[in-house]
C-alpha cells in the first residue's frame, strides 16, 4: 500500500511539473503577445477613434497574463507545501472577475449579468475578508 501511495505522489508531482511548464510557456507567449499588441495597436496602427476599445482589449490581455502568473504561483506553492492556499485562489478569482468587468461590452450585456458579477464579487470579497480576519485572530491567539 505504501509503495502505491509513493508512486501516486511521484505521478502527481510529474503531472504538476508538466502543467507548470506548459503554463509557464503560455505565460511567456501571452506576455509577448501583449507586448506585440501594445506596439501594434498604439504605435504602428494607432487609430484614435478606436482608442477606448484598444485600451480595454489591452487591459483584458494584461489581466489574462496576471491570472496565468497567479496560477503558476499557486502550482509552485502546491509543489513545495502540498497545500492549496485559499487566499491565493480567492485573489486569482478577484483578478478574473476584474478582467471580466473590464472587457464587458456594456452596451450588449443585460442587467442580469451585472447583478451576477456583483454577487460573485461580493461573495469573493466577503470570503477574502473572513479568511484574513480568521488568520489575524488565529495569530493573536497563538501569541
Amino acid at each position: 500500500m505504501q509503495a502505491r501511495l509513493f508512486t501516486f505522489e511521484k505521478y502527481k508531482n510529474v503531472i504538476i511539473l508538466i502543467l507548470m511548464g506548459m503554463l509557464g510557456l503560455i505565460v511567456i507567449i501571452s506576455t509577448a503577445f501583449v507586448a506585440w499588441s501594445l506596439v501594434d495597436k498604439l504605435i504602428l496602427h494607432f487609430d484614435e477613434t478606436e482608442f477606448q476599445t484598444i485600451v480595454i482589449e489591452l487591459f483584458g490581455l494584461f489581466f489574462l497574463v496576471l491570472v496565468g502568473i497567479e496560477l503558476l504561483e499557486t502550482l509552485k506553492i502546491y509543489t513545495t507545501e502540498q497545500v492549496v492556499h485559499v487566499e491565493i485562489v480567492l485573489l486569482v478569482s478577484l483578478i478574473v472577475a476584474a478582467r471580466k468587468i473590464i472587457v464587458l461590452d456594456y452596451t450588449k450585456v443585460s442587467v442580469d449579468i451585472f447583478f451576477g458579477i456583483a454577487a460573485i464579487l461580493i461573495a469573493i470579497g466577503v470570503s477574502y475578508y473572513l479568511l484574513k480576519r480568521a488568520s489575524t485572530t488565529t495569530k493573536k491567539h497563538s501569541r
